[in-house]
């Protein structure tokens, strides 16, 4: 792993078979995952507000989108930066909440999700090969794909933005990291293989970022059948607007000032929701690059014929 991203508070892990790059406490946390009963950020909103605001007058949706729905992964992604540097109040006063008496150390995330009462929505990074075996048989799974040029390039972002990463190499330094699987939570084939075997699981629903952006009201019916939610037409209009990229930028990043990020980096590279386009890709590459992913996509992509849409 290159210096620049040699950060971690307790290192980093590969996980093997697929060698996935992890950070150091991600064992621990895995371990309680496994035995736990239970997408992107976009569709994190997405589906709380299908659930739980389609008539836009729940005044939870004024909390910040981790509490309202954690992340079963957060917990591992903040081993960047010692957890008392973070300005966290609204998730440690959900922890007290939810499970006095427990230890922040022990993981927010994971803690809140496992007492949090009735229905619930959880984000997840992880490779469905790290989630429990009867993930399946018991839970709804929506699988967000993105086409990997635009994701790198978002990643590379994310990255440079992130205070105690503050990544500082150039986009072409990055990619062949990526390719290399060198960067963390890489590598990207298996986790977005073993999704795709799964695409026709009746508890599994496959949606690519780009048909979302394109037509995000029909990707949300496809949704609302999935999850029998039972929206009305006007609901399912609410939904479409409260979670359009512009909607969502107006009201904020969903972490709040929290040491997490450079402020002034991340302000001028347009904040959390930086540009949502699709082809972005184009704005950054140079023809040798393109060139080079076009080949890595080919080698790796393989038989499985996942149907990316790149601008």
């Amino acid at each position: 792993m290159a210096e620049e991203q040699s950060t971690f508070t307790h290192g980093v892990v590969r996980i093997f078979p697929d060698g996935l790059l992890y950070p150091g406490t991600t064992p621990r946390f895995l371990n309680r995952i496994q035995s736990f009963k239970s997408g992107t950020t976009w569709m994190q909103e997405i589906l709380w507000t299908m659930l739980f605001n389609p008539n836009l007058d729940n005044p939870q949706a004024t909390q910040l989108l981790l509490v309202r729905s954690a992340s079963i992964s957060v917990d591992m992604m903040f081993d960047t930066v010692k957890l008392e540097e973070l300005n966290l109040e609204s998730m440690y006063e959900a922890l007290k909440k939810l499970c006095p008496g427990k230890n922040v150390e022990d993981g927010v995330g994971v803690q809140c999700l496992d007492a949090m009462p009735g229905q619930r929505v959880i984000k997840c990074h992880y490779p469905l090969d790290l989630m429990p075996p009867d993930l399946l048989d018991k839970t709804k799974v929506v699988y967000v794909a993105r086409n990997p040029k635009d994701m790198v390039g978002s990643y590379y972002h994310f990255y440079k933005v992130i205070k105690k990463i503050y990544y500082k190499g150039s986009m072409d330094t990055f990619m062949k990291l990526f390719m290399d699987k060198d960067v963390v939570f890489c590598p990207y084939w298996p986790h977005i293989k073993q999704a795709w075997q799964k695409r026709n699981h009746p508890n599994l629903q496959f949606v690519f970022y780009e048909d979302l952006k394109a037509d995000p009201q029909e990707e949300i019916r496809k949704l609302n059948q999935f999850l029998a939610t039972g929206l009305t037409e006007q609901q399912l209009k609410n939904v479409v607007h409260h979670t359009s990229f512009s909607s969502m930028k107006s009201r904020g990043d969903p972490m709040p000032d929290n040491g997490l990020y450079n402020q002034e980096l991340h302000q001028t590279t347009g904040g959390f929701y930086r540009k949502g386009v699709i082809g972005d890709w184009k704005n950054h590459f140079s023809q040798e690059l393109n060139q080079e992913m076009d080949k890595w996509i080919k080698e790796n992509i393989g038989d499985s014929s996942i149907p990316f849409k790149m601008d």
